[in-house]
């Protein structure tokens, strides 16, 4: 991960715990030797998988943390990880690509404020406004 993703991820890691919602990262990326790469790939690991969990209220969210377009072009989706979103969403989850602490706290606020008081969901499609 660049360290402009990191410094994002790292910066929604603290806002997610300020909350106290059930999350976790998934440290996918970064170099393994060959020996390791099969350990964890023999052990479930998949390729593509967002880079963040969140889980709320029997909701899964994905966030995929991208760098924000600066003096250079903004982070893209690899084919890997747009075939893992698109299978996790057609499992009726959801995820969002993220460029920003800002961008992680408007779905986070979305899917908080999109259940009542009962737990139960406002809207089907929770999303469909983001």
């Amino acid at each position: 991960m660049a360290d402009v993703e990191h410094q994002i991820q790292k910066a929604i890691c603290d806002y997610l715990d300020l909350t106290g919602l059930c999350y976790w990262a998934v440290p996918n990326g970064g170099n393994r030797n060959v020996i390791t790469a099969k350990k964890l790939k023999a052990e479930g690991v998949k390729s593509g998988v967002p880079d963040i969990t969140i889980i709320c209220t029997g909701r899964y969210v994905g966030l995929e943390v991208k760098k924000p377009k600066t003096t250079t072009p903004k982070g893209r989706l690899s084919k890997n990880q747009k075939r893992m979103i698109k299978k996790i969403e057609e499992a009726g989850a959801h995820v969002e690509v993220v460029y920003s602490l800002e961008d992680a706290i408007k779905i986070v606020e979305k899917l908080l404020y999109s259940i009542d008081r009962n737990y139960k969901y406002i809207e089907d499609k929770w999303y469909a406004a983001l």
